[in-house]
């Protein structure tokens, strides 16, 4: 049997993408699978997966003194293959390379140059040249690699000269049909990270032009970044029927989505989101709910290709509320959606695709 190695320094050891499709998908498929990842249990087993945890640093200097702690672990495993997902990871990974002669594979989740230009706690005089800079680093460590794993083609594109490249998308787990349940209210929805450029302001600007008639509903799961509500703040968003929920157990989420209405996704024109796959219009999709999301090309693409919503100019709340206001009030539009969203996930849209592309890497690495 062989031993796979996945390690990060940043993400939770229940991270969707990590543990729960690609560490769960090879224990399944026969190889012995070992996770190092951000955890306060020292130690566990879930699903056949052995999960070690990695303490959560105190801040980025911290961090990154994590990848040794996280090389000398793997040079102890006896793995066969090391698989990690940080870009702060990229030396160590090259010198697991260097000193074992086994393979490296490194995971990369989001176009870290383009990223750079969405920090706020980065100077915006030096995001350019800092862009610059982190994509030949980036690239040119990972041309020592054995292969690179991307998120999306564009981010592929950008691995030039990388022995194996292949995409594997963040699509979602196979999910059962969530059966809707029409409680009689206008729910829209919102579930991820909140911010600025996700969105938040123009959410929240848009319930000002949903006609008062449908009494609709806004609610935004997810956790707040840099944005501070206060409790007044917070009870006069409820007098407009504005929810904030923070985080809520993944049950409470499934119930949400199956009476919800309209699924928004309408993040901020930005070059790191024009690429991006998010996780949260396909699970719309899974639970066939109308999908509303921003007018990039590939979503475009995505959603009206599949004929499950509509997409808008983010920035525009009165657009916004006009696409919604016209699901909210065609019943068989709405319906119609509801179909062709679970359908275009069941065919095209699930994790089931992607796990014979991580599967057929590993193979034709000889393992």
């Amino acid at each position: 049997m062989k031993k796979v190695m996945i390690f990060s320094s940043v993400h939770p050891c229940d991270d969707s993408r990590i543990f729960h499709k690609q560490a769960v998908s090879l224990a399944k498929s026969g190889y012995e699978v070992e996770l190092h990842a951000i955890s306060d249990v020292e130690e566990k087993r879930e699903q056949g997966v052995r999960i070690v945890g990695v303490k959560r640093a105190s801040n980025r200097f911290r961090r990154l003194l994590k990848g040794y702690e996280l090389y000398k672990r793997a040079r102890k495993s006896g793995a066969d293959v090391f698989h990690f997902h940080d870009p702060e990871l990229l030396p160590w990974g090259v010198l697991l390379r260097l000193r074992t002669g086994k393979p490296v594979i490194y995971d990369v989740h989001e176009d870290l140059p383009k990223q750079i230009y969405t920090k706020v706690w980065i100077n915006p005089k030096i995001r350019r040249p800092l862009s610059r800079w982190v994509h030949r680093i980036e690239k040119g460590l990972a041309r020592k690699l054995t292969a690179v794993i991307a998120a999306t083609e564009p981010i592929a594109i950008q691995f030039t000269g990388v022995t194996r490249r292949e995409v594997i998308k963040n699509y979602p787990l196979p999910m059962p049909m969530i059966e809707r349940q029409e409680d009689g209210k206008n729910q829209i929805l919102y579930v991820g990270g909140v911010s600025r450029l996700r969105g938040y302001d123009e959410m929240i600007q848009m319930m000002n032009h949903i006609p008062e008639e449908l009494q609709a509903e806004l609610h935004i799961i997810g956790p707040l970044q840099h944005i501070q509500v206060s409790v007044e703040e917070a009870e006069r968003f409820s007098e407009r029927r504005i929810y904030l929920h923070g985080r809520i157990p993944f049950t409470e989420v499934q119930q949400k989505l199956a009476s919800g209405k309209v699924g928004l996704v309408c993040l901020h024109p930005v070059e790191n989101y024009r690429e991006s796959l998010p996780i949260k219009m396909f699970e719309y999709m899974s639970a066939g709910m109308p999908v509303l999301a921003t007018d990039f090309p590939l979503w475009k693409e995505i959603v009206e290709g599949s004929d499950c919503g509509f997409t808008v100019n983010a920035l525009d709340p009165k657009e916004m509320a006009e696409k919604a206001t016209q699901i909210l009030t065609n019943t068989e539009l709405a319906k119609s959606m509801s179909v062709n969203g679970r359908k275009a996930y069941e065919e095209n849209y699930n994790w089931h695709i992607e796990e014979q592309k991580l599967l057929r890497l590993y193979q034709e690495m000889g393992l």
